[in-house]
């Protein structure tokens, strides 16, 4: 056979093949079905009942991410004041915690929560923000900026909480404090500093490593004064957050976490007010992982309706009236400033 005669024959059947599978698909190709999906570019998803403000300290501008429970619009429940949580690093753990409380909430699970999550400062780069405003010692050490806890503590009393107070129906005796990381760092800082600007502290694998843990130091040198505490504090920590064989830090965190709560355990055991802690370690998590869990188990810690913690408070309506006239009439004032 010649070599054209060869090619031929080859392209025919080529072409024989071909036809064959298209009357006969394989079949794969026989049960393959076009999805269609309608593709909305405009239209990002929220999470329900969310929604944002700018807030000023000073120079400086933050956002706060505000997310109001199910039912607070509701005429039933126009005489609730609610527990609100405050979250630092919102840009992550406002979706987290979203997230995680959500179907408890609505299981009636979970007693009912104003969220609010404040931001790093606006216009910043990388964690510049949050490395200035959650450390509470300078360390020169570092290349930026350290050792604004101070600042960023006035702002949260005197800024964010009374904004919040002033525009939303909210308990005061029921507030939370949440932070991860060096939002931990930050949150124990506020205790020993403001102990009763919250009610309860939710803290995700603290970086007590700051600057060789001074502020475990300052713990322990104020020992007295804190024996008067009233506040649950819950704290969560992964596993593998420590610097021995098998960990993955390059500090003993789980170590440091440990000593934090063995301090707050001598203060209940010595001490004159109501405090009640507890540690969490979570298997198998590392730092970038924990805090999910530390979330989720630490808001049934504090909120689980079968415990009876941190449940919302209904007022009368005479004095609910008198409330919403005070609000208004802050709120006005607080808007003129900002």
């Amino acid at each position: 056979m010649t070599s054209l005669n060869y090619c031929a024959s080859l392209l025919k059947v080529m072409l024989c093949t071909i036809l064959l599978a298209s009357f006969f698909p394989t079949k794969s190709m026989a049960n393959k079905h076009i999805i269609e999906a309608t593709v909305q570019h405009n239209s990002p998803f929220h999470i329900p009942r969310s929604h944002t403000v700018k807030i000023k300290d000073n120079e400086r501008t933050y956002k706060l991410y505000i997310k109001l429970p199910k039912g607070y619009k509701s005429s039933a429940n126009r005489e609730t004041d609610y527990p609100v949580v405050y979250l630092t690093d919102a840009m992550y753990t406002f979706q987290i915690m979203s997230g995680v409380t959500r179907f408890p909430m609505n299981s009636k699970q979970m007693a009912p929560t104003i969220i609010v999550g404040i931001s790093w400062e606006l216009g910043m780069q990388g964690d510049s923000s949050r490395v200035r405003d959650y450390t509470p010692t300078v360390d020169k050490r570092w290349h930026k900026v350290t050792g604004g806890a101070d600042r960023h503590l006035g702002f949260l009393q005197n800024k964010v909480i009374p904004y919040i107070e002033q525009n939303y129906r909210t308990d005061p005796s029921q507030r939370t404090y949440v932070g991860n990381s060096l939002g931990g760092l930050f949150g124990a800082y506020v205790l020993l500093k403001q102990p009763t600007l919250f009610t309860n502290y939710l803290l995700g694998s603290p970086s007590f490593w700051w600057q060789q843990q001074v502020l475990l130091e300052q713990f322990e040198n104020n020992k007295q004064q804190l024996a008067k505490l009233n506040a649950n504090v819950f704290v969560g920590i992964g596993a593998l957050e420590h610097n021995g064989r098998g960990g993955s830090s390059e500090f003993d965190m789980v170590g440091d976490a440990q000593r934090f709560s063995s301090l707050l355990n001598s203060l209940t055991q010595a001490q004159t007010g109501t405090l009640n802690s507890k540690i969490l370690l979570i298997n198998e998590a590392h730092h970038a992982t924990a805090f999910a869990t530390t979330a989720i188990h630490g808001m049934d810690w504090l909120f689980n309706t079968q415990r009876g913690k941190s449940q919302p408070k209904t007022i009368s309506l005479n004095s609910h009236s008198k409330q919403n006239s005070k609000r208004t009439e802050q709120a006005r004032s607080t808007m003129e400033k900002f």
